[in-house]
């Protein structure tokens, strides 16, 4: 028999009786570890599901708020003015869109319609085009109810102009709500209507009025003129406009309208939100691009609308990674902590074995058999769990694994070095000098550990600084991010471990000279364990992370209501048509209105040139200076000093009182000599006084609800120039009408509620509240996932706090016992041995408390570019750290819950133990 036959025999011999023997002892502790590890699993194989789906929902509802702006234009090749069929192009652009994009996107919507013009009927003049709309996939379907008279239909050939000589006559149809407004009635048959001013290019027959059968149907997405009557600009000599609709039965008549070359032509595809996931939103950007390059036919914003939440979702995933790694690497220390108990319980059994001459291998196999099947078994019922439960969605496994492998690997390591502690084989020297030198290189070793320990953890929060956000694989976690916490934390609790030596010496000399044993008992303890290194990384990561998530999660809500102040500027604000007519007279009622305290205009000129010769060009606010002053100090924005003034400023002749950005003056001085620069309005020139610098930029308009809204405002402007409204118009400045206004004051929100302005569609005014924007942009399901995570993530670690201190009070309860018991013999107290246990626990529980809380709120400061703060909140720019105490406080409550645990523990430990046994007995 070889030497290797009887080293594997005596490796596995009776290992498995031997563990299942074992294993019947500690049943409880196995089934508590197994608890653990199976919450452990579950969370870190649920969490990046979760992920995933609120990655889905997130992209179907950014599709849906982006609106037009993420549909896939088709744009149908243009053959010349002199091609009389316009029509065949647009539906082979349309069939192109829905051969390559298919379920992607929706039935692709043409859209043909005649440039607008004025209709006189016997109820009135309107604002009218002809206008047609068809679904792709089904070209005759019927999506409107006649209600009065009939559908059009083609003219016969013989009621043509012959020769296709002088004006032809087209069929259409007119909303019944908007006849109703115009007061157009049927009764009397079909109305008349005359296109052209000077001469006749067309009749159109109104023959019938109709119902839309589904509101919701794409086909009227951008046709809202086919579905009611809607204002006019203020500049029109009507005040309202209406739609003509010519079925597509009718196509043929208006696509032969001389000159076919002014017929407008569009094709729409919207993307299919409603079964949008990731993966498939993905696919659409890509053949979007594709299509876009390789055929010319296809534009759109759709994928700087995918772009942006790309961006959005890895820097909710990166925040996200920093909750699961930190939950799965607390959760793995106290699988440590278990391992170590468990070991220590075995410890006269594995002492004994390896005094009958068991291998180190014989032992890890052992604990290995009893290891892996609990692993393998509470694995398997996590997965099923969580299949059974998000069977659509797929995430990273690789954390959990990792847990897995610490679970089945602790107990063997902690096992084989108990055993192999209690009998080493090695010989003590008795030369103090030797003793000395091998004393010396553990030292050595150690530090040598720590250093390496330091410098990864330095090195990660230096990487992660360094490279920023950057987008991570479709389903893993930032483990680089994730880990920085982790290293950190772990370099931490090397320091403290460290330091608390010197710091409980220091604690010990006014200790004892205290009155009684309680205090000097209390630093005996916490001197021995004032070095133990697992328990203390395992509550310093814990209440890290505890204080991370926590601030994280308040970040990101100060950050959207910031958000919500920077990009809505007031309390209400208005968007659109705001000059002469309904506009205006929706800013008088509102600077009327109880409760609102100011009301400011403003209009946006970019591209404007900035003194000539320069080559610079500037995007000029035309505002009411004072009241938007006004406005932004209610809102908590920042004012430029100047801005309040501008209204009252004084000024030299011919020029106007203005603030400029501060560094375009400088670049334009570089080019020529620059006193009162000059700047083109349309069709006037205007000399600014330049009062001082400004700090505001070009304004994005009416926020929208989707990722882009993030992005800082786009401008190939080189600066800004803030003017006043009235100071511009009383220097004879042809002002151009406003088209966006700010409202402040507590009873704004109501007084624009109760103008009953309407849909957008149909007044060509936005209305956005700054509470009705953020309330939406939080509910959205990324950000309300992330936060949700990020809260539940401190309630999780909190609980781990307490469990890591518990494992730890009862790993250390024999040695503990052995002191008191004897102690109790010469008249130790209940009271006493409490602070025993307090004191032993103390550096614990101060340097965890301590080490952490720094940790969790620099962490955040120092890998702030990481992750993203500006783009989950929805602020422009990097975002900020927000700190907060409340985390910091629920992770000292979870401590103090822990200590009176840990007595309670200590106490039902000793709860049997007796005076007389103990006497009797001895040490145990």
């Amino acid at each position: 028999m070889t030497t290797l036959h009887t080293r594997a025999r005596a490796a596995t011999g009776d290992a498995l009786l031997v563990t299942r023997r074992r294993a019947a002892q500690d049943a409880a502790l196995l089934a508590g570890t197994a608890v653990l590890l199976l919450g452990t699993l579950l969370l870190t194989l649920a969490l990046p599901r979760l992920m995933e789906r609120s990655a889905d929902e997130a992209v179907r509802r950014t599709l849906s708020d982006a609106g037009t702006a993420a549909d896939v234009v088709g744009l149908p090749p243009y053959a010349g003015p002199f091609v009389s069929d316009r029509v065949s192009p647009v539906f082979a652009t349309a069939d192109l869109l829905d051969d390559e994009l298919g379920d992607l996107v929706e039935a692709p919507v043409a859209a043909l319609r005649t440039p607008t013009f004025e209709a006189r009927t016997p109820a009135g003049a309107f604002l009218t085009r002809l206008e047609t709309v068809v679904e792709s996939r089904d070209r005759d379907a019927e999506h409107v109810r006649w209600v009065a008279g009939r559908a059009p239909q083609l003219v016969p050939a013989e009621q043509q102009p012959p020769g296709g000589e002088g004006p032809r006559t087209v069929e259409a149809g007119l909303s019944a709500p908007a006849a109703a407004e115009i007061g157009l009635d049927l009764a009397g048959g079909p109305v008349r209507i005359t296109m052209g001013r000077e001469s006749v290019s067309a009749y159109v027959l109104v023959t019938g009025l109709y119902e839309p059968l589904d509101l919701a149907s794409p086909v009227w997405r951008d046709a809202a003129d086919l579905l009611g009557a809607m204002p006019t600009d203020e500049a029109a000599s009507v005040g309202l406009q209406a739609g003509l609709y010519v079925p597509h039965a009718g196509l043929a008549d208006l696509r032969d309208l001389n000159p076919t070359a002014r017929l407008d032509t569009s094709v729409r595809a919207r993307p299919a939100a409603d079964s949008m996931t990731l993966a498939s939103a993905r696919s659409l950007g890509r053949q979007v691009e594709r299509l876009a390059a390789t055929t010319g036919q296809v534009a759109g914003d759709l994928p700087d609308v995918l772009g942006a939440f790309e961006t959005r979702l890895t820097a909710a995933r990166a925040q996200a990674s920093l909750v699961v790694v930190g939950l799965a690497a607390t959760g793995s220390l106290c699988l440590v902590l278990a391992a170590g108990l468990l070991a220590d319980r075995r410890r006269a059994a594995l002492a004994g074995e390896r005094a009958r001459g068991a291998s180190l291998a014989s032992v890890v196999l052992r604990a290995l058999a009893e290891s892996l099947p609990v692993v393998l078994a509470v694995g398997g019922l996590a997965w099923a769990v969580v299949t059974a439960v998000l069977p659509a969605h797929r995430g990273s496994v690789s954390v959990a694994l990792a847990v897995a492998a610490v679970a089945v690997l602790a107990p063997p390591v902690l096992a084989a070095r108990t055993a192999a502690g209690a009998w080493t084989g090695r010989r003590v020297p008795a030369d103090r000098r030797v003793r000395a030198r091998l004393e010396a290189g553990r030292q050595v070793r150690r530090v040598v550990v720590e250093a390496l320990v330091v410098v990864l953890a330095v090195a990660s929060v230096v990487s992660v600084r360094t490279r920023g956000l950057v987008p991570g694989a479709a389903r893993d976690v930032d483990l680089l991010l994730a880990a920085a916490p982790v290293l950190v934390a772990a370099a931490a609790s090397l320091l403290v471990v460290r330091v608390a030596p010197a710091v409980v010496r220091a604690a010990g000399r006014p200790a004892a000279r205290a009155r009684g044993l309680a205090a000097p008992l209390a630093v005996a303890r916490a001197q021995g364990a004032a070095t133990a290194l697992t328990p203390l990384l395992a509550v310093t990561v814990a209440v890290a992370l505890v204080v991370l998530s926590g601030v994280l999660a308040h970040t990101t809500r100060v950050g959207q209501r910031e958000a919500a102040s920077v990009h809505v500027g007031a309390d209400v604000r208005l968007d659109g048509r705001l000059g002469p007519g309904r506009g205006a007279d929706a800013l008088g009622a509102l600077r009327a209105a109880p409760g609102v305290d100011a009301v400011a205009t403003g209009v946006q000129l970019p591209a404007r040139p900035f003194e000539k010769g320069t080559g610079l060009s500037v995007t000029v606010l035309v505002v009411d200076a004072a009241e938007l002053a006004a406005v932004r100090a209610a809102e908590g924005l920042p004012v430029d000093p100047g801005l309040a003034a501008l209204a009252g400023a004084d000024s030299p002749a011919g020029t106007v009182p203005a603030l400029v950005t501060g560094d375009l003056l400088e670049r334009a001085a570089e080019h020529v000599p620059v006193a009162s620069p000059q700047v083109s309005l349309h069709h006037d020139v205007v000399r600014l006084d330049v009062r001082g610098p400004t700090t505001m930029q070009a304004d994005r308009g009416a926020p929208t609800l989707d990722a882009r809204v993030a992005l800082p405002v786009e401008s190939e402007d080189d600066g800004v120039a803030v003017v006043d409204r009235a100071r511009l118009a009383a220097a004879g400045v042809t002002v151009p009408d406003p088209d966006r206004a700010w409202v402040s004051g507590p009873g704004a929100v109501a007084a624009v509620a109760a103008l009953d302005l309407g849909p957008q569609q149909r007044t060509g005014i936005t209305v956005t509240s700054r509470h009705g924007w953020w309330s939406a942009w939080a509910a959205a399901p990324l950000t309300a996932s992330l936060v949700a995570l990020q809260t539940a993530g401190v309630g999780v670690l909190a609980l781990l706090v307490v469990l890591a201190l518990t494992l730890v009070v009862v790993a250390t309860a024999r040695e503990r016992g052995r002191t008191l018991s004897t102690l109790r013999t010469l008249g130790l107290d209940a009271a006493t041995a409490r602070a025993a246990t307090l004191g032993e626990l103390a550096p614990l529980v101060v340097g965890g408390l301590v080490g952490g809380t720094l940790i969790g709120l620099a962490v955040p400061w120092l890998i702030a570019d990481a992750l993203g703060l500006g783009t989950v909140t929805g602020l422009p720019g990097p975002g900020r750290v927000a700190p907060t105490a409340w985390p910091v406080a629920v992770a000292a409550a979870a401590l103090l819950v822990a200590l009176v645990v840990a007595v309670g523990v200590e106490r039902s430990l000793r709860r049997r133990d007796r005076l007389g046994e103990v006497l009797r007995v001895g040490d145990r």
